[in-house]
């Protein structure tokens, strides 16, 4: 008889930061109810594997259903897998940080479960040769990666019907193709077509596998799994005639399953991950490209014969599309480099939180675009950065710090200012912007903003509907007009920004980024002088020009910052360079994130405006402007040295997610407007005070 092996199993995981109520939601939704299902089936055999920050919630607030696990590792129903403790990407990580996370995690599962896992879950399944060694030096013998990763390394899909050895400078591993086609009918398709799928690849010599290993949070918790997984009876169902078929189909787990058959031989798997992760990372004009490409292919029946000679991304990517991504991920490494022998292992506790992956990419899911992810980033960050300067600097009731290094690896300078209170990032090559200004006390980021940037499937938008209308999958939208928050910025949202610009330039325009740019400094090039390292000052030059008419005007600007008792003092003095009077009509703009904009105790203020919703848009003359979270505890006030009009609106970005289009809140644009008449040769000076309170 021809017969057939099948592993079943699940990866589950909720990263750190993400909100109690969505914890408590999907354990009650998908996590519970499936091991519970499980349990009542002894006969169908279940790899899992959980990610530290979520196993820590279940023994926290549902111990019954750690004992549940353990009892069907005692009946050796499951088989465990290891992972990275927070679920980072192996690869972007220090090594002695890819060793901590694992360890710790092979601590979690000894001390719950008294359980040594072979197999390893590899986050987001990001593969990168270098990995094997490490994993191998740690025990782990085998790994499940796509079927597309044995494909871009020249495999067919006949030859993935068992496993494959690699290795790295010597160390071997084990590594299974997960089916793609699999992967795509649990659990939304009928039972029958994965039953089907797995007969027909039966073989008289009974040693082909198949294997399904993907999210958990398909069963239950992704929208409408939780109706048709368990409501509708699909798993039940499922475990029901996987039982049934066992004189053909046998249930095995991975460990089982290399001790009984021999790889199939040795392969070398490049640089990858599953194969929407590998379109997500391509920059979006390429991703653009690629997606009308496969369109294309799959109208005329080409793509499956062509999909493993086409190459897409590459994770790492992700660091170059999105700057936001690539300053969490480079102050990651940054302050990991100053850890020392005598720090204690709760500051290496923080950087390995810091790196759970959720909120270096975005795809399918928010995870870059959800403020809440990347502020806990921050807040690990932060918080180990405190810690490190108690050590460092112990005793002290401040001190000082300016460090000058390529910080976010561009080929260029940065500036960082540290002292006991704030961490300020200076880029004079990036329109001498301050990309972070970081409130050590609070463990805030107030520049934890993201650009509004084209997304390729801003391009479907058109189709979809609410789900009152009928709204569905990719042709679904949480709320209706969000094409009118389609605006793409041309510069990056951090702060400091210089704009010039022309007379018939509106707050509307200037809001949706559709206004006329007159002069060459908001992104550009200024040279820079450390004034006084103690007070933590210095000065940023650029010599630019200004349209005025069809005359290329020249410019200088000079920016200057300095450290204050309660915040920081800004000075940006304009030089007319040119023979010509000319009317200059200026701003320096502020972005700050105030992580909602839909909370009563988060507002702006100004003058005689008490409380301004952070949803707003508008203008208003005043001596002082304010954004206030009594939630955080934090009030920041922009001080002018003259009454001035301040234009002030929140930056929305249209993401898709599992949910459909949503927009989500990313930052409030402050800009106070200055419009004067210079003559050649004359300067004009603003100064600005920046009070920070925490309470």
């Amino acid at each position: 008889m021809r017969k057939i092996q099948f592993i079943f199993g699940v990866h589950n995981h909720q990263p750190e930061g993400n909100f109690d109520f969505v914890f408590k939601n999907s354990l009650e939704k998908g996590y519970k109810p499936f091991l519970e299902t499980v349990f009542e089936y002894p006969q169908i055999k279940t790899t899992l594997h959980f990610s530290g920050s979520l196993l820590q919630y279940i023994e926290k607030t549902d111990p019954g259903l750690i004992d549940l696990i353990k009892k069907m590792i005692d009946r050796q129903q499951i088989e465990l897998f290891t992972g990275g403790y927070y679920d980072p990407i192996l690869s972007v990580i220090p090594e002695a940080d890819r060793i901590r996370q694992i360890e710790r995690m092979n601590e979690k599962l000894k001390e719950l479960f008294a359980y040594k896992a072979k197999g390893f879950w590899l986050s987001e399944r990001v593969w990168e040769p270098s990995v094997v060694s490490t994993l191998s030096k740690l025990g782990v013998e085998y790994v499940a990666l796509d079927d597309d990763h044995f494909k871009n390394a020249g495999n067919y899909e006949d030859e993935l019907n068992g496993y494959f050895l690699t290795e790295d400078q010597g160390y071997p591993m084990k590594i299974f193709p997960i089916n793609k086609k699999l992967r795509y009918l649990i659990p939304f398709h009928e039972i029958d077509e994965t039953i089907n799928f797995l007969h027909e690849r039966a073989s008289e010599s009974a040693q082909s596998m198949y294997l399904m290993m993907d999210d958990g949070e398909k069963f239950g918790i992704w929208p409408g799994t939780h109706e048709i997984v368990f409501k509708k009876g699909w798993l039940e169902g499922f475990f029901k005639r996987l039982i049934e078929e066992t004189d053909w189909l046998k249930l095995t787990t991975f460990g089982e399953y290399a001790k009984e058959v021999s790889p199939r031989g040795r392969t070398y798997i490049p640089d990858s991950s599953y194969p929407e992760m590998m379109s997500w990372a391509l920059p979006s004009r390429a991703r653009t490209h690629y997606e009308r490409l496969e369109k294309e292919l799959k109208e005329n029946g080409d793509f499956e014969r062509f999909s493993m000679f086409l190459k897409t991304g590459f994770w790492r990517t992700f660091l170059s599309k999105y700057t936001e991504s690539n300053l969490m991920h480079k102050k990651m490494l940054h302050l990991r480099s100053k850890i020392t022998g005598k720090m204690p292992d709760t500051i290496n506790e923080k950087i390995m939180k810091s790196q759970s992956n959720d909120a270096y990419w975005h795809g399918l899911f928010g995870g870059l675009y959800l403020p809440n992810l990347r502020a806990e980033v921050y807040k690990n960050l932060l918080t180990a950065h405190k810690d490190m300067d108690e050590i460092n600097h112990p005793g002290k009731d401040d001190f000082v710090e300016v460090e000058v290094t390529d910080y976010d690896i561009d080929g260029n300078e940065e500036i960082i200012i540290n002292n006991r209170r704030l961490t300020i990032g200076i880029s004079p090559a990036n329109g001498g912007r301050i990309f972070e200004l970081s409130l050590k006390n609070k463990a805030i980021n107030l520049m934890n903003n993201l650009t509004r940037r084209y997304e390729p499937y801003h391009e479907k938008m058109g189709s979809a509907k609410t789900k009152e209308e009928g709204g569905y999958g990719s042709h679904l939208t949480k709320e209706k007009g969000l094409e009118k928050l389609l605006n793409y910025d041309w510069y990056e949202r951090f702060s400091f920004l210089d704009h010039f610009l022309g007379e018939w330039s509106s707050l509307e325009k200037y809001a949706r980024c559709r206004y006329p740019e007159q002069g060459d400094f908001t992104n550009q090039d200024y040279a820079y002088e450390i004034l006084d390292r103690k007070a933590g000052s210095l000065k940023l030059t650029r010599e630019g020009h200004i349209w005025h008419g069809s005359l290329w005007v020249p410019i200088k600007l000079e920016k200057y910052l300095r450290l204050d008792e309660d915040g920081i003092l800004l000075k940006n003095v304009i030089t007319n360079m040119s023979t010509h009077n000319i009317p200059i009509f200026y701003g320096c703009e502020y972005n700050f994130n105030m992580i909602s904009d839909c909370s009563t105790d988060r507002y702006l203020y100004a003058g005689e405006y008490p409380k301004i919703g952070i949803s707003e848009t508008g203008k208003v003359k005043a001596t002082t402007f304010g954004l206030r979270s009594e939630f955080e505890g934090i009030d920041i006030n922009l001080q002018p040295d003259r009454e001035v009009e301040f234009w002030y609106f929140p930056v929305y970005t249209v993401s898709y997610s599992e949910r459909g289009y949503e927009k989500l809140y990313q930052t409030t644009s402050i800009t106070p407007i200055y419009k004067f008449k210079s003559e050649p040769m004359t300067t004009f000076e603003t100064e600005m005070k920046l009070k920070i309170e925490e309470f």
